[in-house]
């Protein structure tokens, strides 16, 4: 009986939104900082600690909302949405990089 009150708890967890949102637009902002200042090797290695602490903070995240989908059955849609969000910061990542890749800015 004890576990059927602990498997239907709602889940409410806001702050895997606001860190990917907030990765997002700090990376994003190191990103711009990176593309139109000429002497850009500071940026470089500030965004580049940003984005070491950012990918740590965000797989902790990661691995709690994978725990509480295994955990909590009854709110696995809620939880898989929140994980898909996380993961959006990815595929953003990854463009950011080719695109400095390709404009030779390292």
């Amino acid at each position: 009986m004890k576990d059927d009150l602990i498997n239907d708890e709602k889940f409410e967890c806001r702050a895997s939104t606001e860190l990917t949102i907030g990765s997002l637009i700090i990376c994003s902002l190191f990103f711009a900082l990176l593309v139109l200042v000429e002497d850009n090797s500071y940026i470089l290695i500030v965004g580049f600690l940003f984005t070491v602490a950012a990918l740590f903070l965000n797989a902790i995240m990661l691995f709690h909302l994978v725990e509480s989908f295994i955990s909590l059955p009854s709110q696995r849609d809620y939880i898989g949405r929140k994980i898909l969000i996380l993961l959006s910061n990815i595929p953003i990542a990854l463009l950011y990089y080719t695109i400095i890749i390709k404009l030779n800015l390292l």
